[in-house]
């Protein structure tokens, strides 16, 4: 991270989480807008100036992997670099600069702990040996298991910092998870308590281990718990501002099984995912943009920060020509997916200015950055069971699950059409009420009851477009033999299209059981067509980019058979492609073939088309709440802020690139070293939208409001690299 380098089952103690409540924030974490990152090692000056950029919260260590840097009783051993005093001098400084205290606490490496508790150190694997590290080279030991007395214990340090050191205002960890799982005794002994089972090997693939991973994260789910309600009854107002696993770095998403649970976010005060635009993140893609907004999305739309890593290759690491331009576009990007910002301050001299230019920039949007909520319309559902239970795979995940993802995401974007990336506990009918249509790309794992929730949001007038396997496995990821929404679908699962043999009957293989091979057999290459007259062939583009002509499709597919009054309007071969049906009061869009893949992997404008027209249709006449045209390279976001009045906000990133796309693809990153600015972008509010007035900012021009058949409509003259079209609303 910045400042820290180095018999019968009882089935409810192994289901997956349970709907908890998110933590309660403090209302300064509220109007924070990032933090400022290794201010620890900066001067007093240094310190200073970064205080006038807007810098109200930065790191302080406590513990590192080798010394506590306090008086502790718990922690005995002291560092002979950092005297005692230390904390002290830099405690009365950051107060009296203003700036707030996130204390530093590396939760799984403690090389005094690992030495006397050899039992409370991970076993990775099925064994009982216990790991050793020659303590001599290595004094800051290996993981220990979070999951056991370890995790009783950091909790009683936090506390013992906090009464020794009450102006800390938060803790940040690097490295808060389970890694994946632990085989210790206590484990071992816990898990037989809770499920009268022993842990299985290590095989995604056994459905057993899938119902361990659900246990892991319920315990480090209860640990957390444990340590809010401990660290905010002796201070209401401390926080938990830490590291999360996250899409911002991708190879977190890679990280199957998980090293934590998305829902784990709901019980920090404010995540902070690290966002990495290099080649080994896919930084030169969609993802990014993507992971921001997960980021954020994972904390119920709560407060989030993204800190972008100023490097210019991931492999080595490096700022080698790293353009000063870069800086204030990667921040302006974690801005328009609603994470605040932070960053690491402290840069080399030549990139120094720049840094403090890009904080100025941030500090000027404040008041327009806080205290906001997704202007809802579109919900796009990235699924945290999906990636990990149906992923399976750290090599595979990518291709499984998150590239129709991706792809559903980046169609949006690029069509400017408002999509709120939630996850899968957000599937409630609370929740889906909120939304015009909810967008399912290869949602494959849902309970019960997020099926139901669904089907009755439906017939109750929602919208859905769902795709491939959505919903043929339950949460745990076991196979169904059909699908969970079949009847929201219109069509009952036939098996794949590529088989050889007739498919009129499922295979009841599937039912018990699907090997590693299901998802490489599912994937092809077909000939997709539209069917004449299809609402699809209205859009002006398809009918001249594709018409009723043949085109490749590659990606993943499905076999299905429609139920009655369902309408099939494309196919691949002989099989349906895109199907369509009225549910109740809803309008479906299934795709049996994953065109949202497709635009990911292998894509062709006509799956965006596709995907956009989908979802206008799913929505069954309900705008946007605001539509944007722009080309395809301005990502717009729409935000409702509540703070001092009520407003929309509509966000606007410029992401062209001008030389994109101009290097070898496998290892091209942003380095943007210009602006290419757009002009004339037009706003139009949906109507019945009562405004008072409309700003663009941070400038503060006044914006010429024109009423049209659609809405209240604006021109956005000029746009360089991030602006705000601002509306206040009429009370």
């Amino acid at each position: 991270m910045s400042f820290l380098r180095f018999a019968l089952p009882i089935l409810f103690l192994v289901a997956p989480l349970s709907a908890q409540e998110p933590v309660k924030i403090p209302a300064w974490v509220h109007d924070t807008i990032g933090a400022g990152y290794t201010l620890s090692g900066m001067n007093t000056a240094q310190r200073t100036e970064a205080v006038r950029h807007g810098v109200t919260l930065s790191e302080m260590g406590f513990v590192d992997p080798f010394y506590p840097y306090y008086d502790s009783q718990l922690l005995t051993k002291r560092s002979p670099h950092v005297p005692l005093d230390r904390l002290q001098k830099d405690i009365a400084e950051y107060k009296r600069l203003g700036i707030r205290i996130l204390g530093v606490y590396p939760p799984t490496l403690q090389g005094e702990v690992y030495e006397k508790h050899p039992d409370w150190r991970r076993i990775p694997t099925d064994t009982t040996t216990i790991p050793q590290v020659d303590l001599k080279k290595f004094g800051h030991g290996g993981m220990l298991c979070p999951l056991g007395p370890y995790g009783d214990f950091l909790i009683d340090v936090l506390a013992e910092i906090l009464t020794k050191h009450p102006d800390v205002d938060a803790f940040s960890f690097d490295g808060l998870h389970h890694g994946g799982g632990c085989y210790c005794e206590h484990c071992r002994r816990n898990y037989k308590a809770d499920t009268g089972k022993a842990i299985p090997k290590p095989d995604l693939n056994d459905a057993e281990y899938r119902r361990y991973q659900a246990w892991a994260d319920g315990k480090l789910v209860a640990l957390v718990e444990k340590m809010q309600k401990r660290l905010k009854g002796m201070k209401p107002d401390v926080a938990l501002v830490t590291w999360t696993t996250n899409a911002g770095r991708f190879g977190h998403f890679l990280s199957v099984p998980r090293n934590m649970p998305a829902k784990l976010n709901l019980l920090f005060d404010a995540p902070d995912q690290e966002l990495w635009l290099d080649e080994s993140n896919r930084g030169n893609s969609i993802v990014p943009a993507f992971g921001v907004a997960y980021a954020w999305a994972v904390t119920n739309h709560r407060v989030a920060f993204s800190e972008p890593y100023l490097m210019s290759h991931g492999n080595p690491y490096g700022k080698d020509s790293f353009p000063a331009h870069e800086i204030e576009r990667r921040m302006m990007l974690c801005l328009t997916y609603g994470c605040q910002p932070s960053v690491a301050v402290a840069q080399p001299p030549r990139m120094q200015k720049a840094m403090y230019a890009a904080l100025d920039e941030v500090r000027k949007r404040k008041p327009w950055l806080t205290h906001k909520t997704p202007e809802p319309w579109a919900a796009l559902v990235m699924s945290d069971a999906t990636k990990t239970f149906y992923g399976r795979s750290a090599g595979k995940v990518e291709e499984r699950y998150l590239a129709n993802v991706f792809g559903a995401f980046r169609a949006c974007v690029e069509e400017h059409l408002p999509a709120t990336v939630i996850e899968d506990w957000n599937l409630t009918p609370a929740e889906l009420t909120k939304h015009a249509v909810v967008i399912l790309p290869n949602t494959a794992c849902l309970s019960d009851a997020q099926a139901k929730a669904i089907d009755e949001y439906v017939r109750a007038g929602g919208g859905l477009v769902a795709s491939v396997d959505a919903s043929l496995f339950n949460e745990f990821g076991d196979p169904r033999p059909n699908f969970a929404l079949a009847e929201v679908f219109g069509v009952d699962y036939r098996g794949l299209p590529d088989a050889k043999a007739p498919m009129d009957d499922l295979d009841v293989n599937f039912a018990k059981a699907i090997g590693p091979d299901y998802w490489e057999k599912r994937r092809n290459v077909f000939e997709a067509r539209l069917v004449p007259k299809s609402f699809l062939l209205e859009n002006s583009k398809l009918a001249t980019y594709i018409g009723t002509d043949p085109v490749t499709f590659k990606g993943p597919a499905v076999r299905v058979k429609p139920r009655a009054g369902t309408q099939v309007i494309g196919t691949i071969g002989e099989h349906p492609a895109i199907v369509t049906k009225n549910h109740g009061k809803g309008r479906v869009v299934y795709l049996p073939a994953g065109f949202d893949a497709g635009y990911y992997q292998y894509s062709y404008p006509y799956q965006r088309l596709l995907l956009k027209e989908a979802i206008a249709w799913a929505a069954n006449g309900v705008a946007p709440p605001v539509r944007v045209e722009a080309p395809m390279c301005v990502h717009a976001t729409v935000m409702r802020q509540t703070k001092d009045g009520e407003r929309l906000v509509v966000h606007l990133f410029n992401n062209v690139n001008t030389t994109g796309g101009h290097a070898f693809p496998n290892d091209d990153v942003p380095l943007r070293e210009e602006t290419l600015p757009v002009r004339d972008i037009r706003i139009t509010f949906r109507a019945g939208t009562k405004i008072k007035a409309v700003r663009l900012l941070p400038e503060g021009q006044l914006l010429e409001m024109k009423p049209t058949a659609n809405g209240t409509s604006m021109i956005v003259p000029k746009l360089e690299i991030h602006a705000m079209v601002v509306a206040e609303m009429e009370k």
